[in-house]
């Protein structure tokens, strides 16, 4: 699980900076906490720039979208939020990657309550997700310690590791994850089929790690990529991915994606933006998974299907996709998407045959990531 922490102030000696600090050290393996070091190169928010932000902003935004949950630590001013915090939410209001995003606030002046509350109002109206059990006010012995002072106290180190346990709690129950667990007409985990071969699959299985394991290996070995293969007929949906045993690899990423979902395991689509033939253009998109697992958070795997040259495995938490990124050309596209990308339900609908798919590959221009 990824935590990005925002801290609201930008002073070097910042307690509330110092505590996220504290969060991250304390954190166990399975959480990664990251601190987001750069609110200050934000420029003012200006609504004229939403189609195109500054990098800086563009920077945050791809950082929220890749983190399950945000932690907020922000002091008062004058009875209000920082104009630091503010800003950086304002860059987020228009921003669809924030909707329903779970987020803590920690308040590190108990007697500081208007800033605490004003933020909390703010994110609510926003429609962000509030983990109330892990937004706690801190009782600090001073407003002038660092991190190994507070480490020094038990009673800070017993609240900010319940802070993390109440996050990952929260995180595997929250609504924020509906999205990857839904049937859908493209990922329809409740088609029969799919439900019979996803019960096949996590039959003896350990764990939820075990299942996905299997399940990535089913969709990697036994269903055939259409174009490695040239074989038709051309599909989109999972059901027809699993009836007929084959798919390219936005296809295949679909059949993975239920069969996680009809075990109960969250999964979504992730996409790479590819040179189709050495290190210029054209480009097209490629096709893979990120799977949700309690002990890692969320994680890439790629079932395009092993040939010369290409080898992708389940080894969480290290990655081993397809085709990693090999030039600056290429990209791995932010965020993972609870459904396919448009672009690439009309290329598997529209066209006939994979030689017409292959002809009409589908691409994203980078304007419109």
């Amino acid at each position: 699980m990824k935590i990005l922490a925002l801290s609201g102030s930008l002073r070097a000696a910042s307690i509330n900076s110092a505590v996220l600090r504290v969060v991250r050290e304390l954190a166990p393996a399975s959480i990664e906490v990251r601190l987001f070091t750069t609110l200050g190169d934000l420029p003012l928010y200006n609504p004229d720039l939403e189609s195109a932000p500054p990098a800086a902003a563009q920077l945050l935004r791809d950082e929220v979208a890749s983190a399950d949950v945000l932690l907020i630590a922000s002091p008062e001013y004058a009875h209000g939020v920082t104009g630091t915090i503010k800003n950086a939410l304002d860059w987020l209001v228009a921003f669809e990657g924030f909707v329903y995003k779970p987020v803590a606030v920690l308040n590190a002046a108990p007697r500081a309550h208007h800033a605490d509350a004003a933020l909390r109002e703010t994110l609510i109206t926003m429609s962000a997700t509030l983990i109330e059990a892990a937004s706690i006010t801190l009782p600090l012995p001073s407003a002038n310690i660092g991190e190994a002072d507070l480490l020094a106290v038990p009673e800070l180190v017993s609240l900010l590791g319940g802070v993390l346990a109440q996050i990952e709690r929260a995180v595997n129950q929250s609504p924020a994850m509906k999205p990857y667990l839904d049937s859908s007409l493209y990922i329809d985990t409740q088609h029969p089929a799919i439900v019979a071969q996803a019960a096949k699959l996590a039959v003896g299985c350990a764990d939820e790690e075990e299942i996905a394991k299997r399940c990535f290996e089913f969709v990697r070995d036994e269903i055939k990529h259409s174009w490695d293969y040239r074989l038709n007929p051309v599909t989109c949906k999972a059901s027809e991915v699993l009836i007929h045993g084959t798919g390219y690899c936005y296809a295949k990423s679909h059949l993975l994606a239920a069969l996680l979902r009809a075990n109960g395991i969250p999964a979504g689509m992730c996409y790479q933006r590819l040179t189709i033939d050495g290190d210029q253009p054209p480009y097209c998109l490629h096709g893979l998974n990120a799977v949700y697992l309690q002990q890692y958070g969320w994680y890439r795997i790629d079932a395009r299907g092993n040939k010369p040259g290409v080898n992708a495995d389940f080894c969480p938490p290290l990655e081993r996709l397809a085709f990693p990124i090999m030039n600056p050309l290429e990209q791995d596209l932010p965020g993972i998407r609870a459904q396919p990308l448009p672009v690439v339900v009309k290329a598997l609908t529209e066209h006939q045959t994979v030689e017409q798919v292959y002809q009409n590959l589908p691409d994203i221009a980078a304007s419109d990531q």
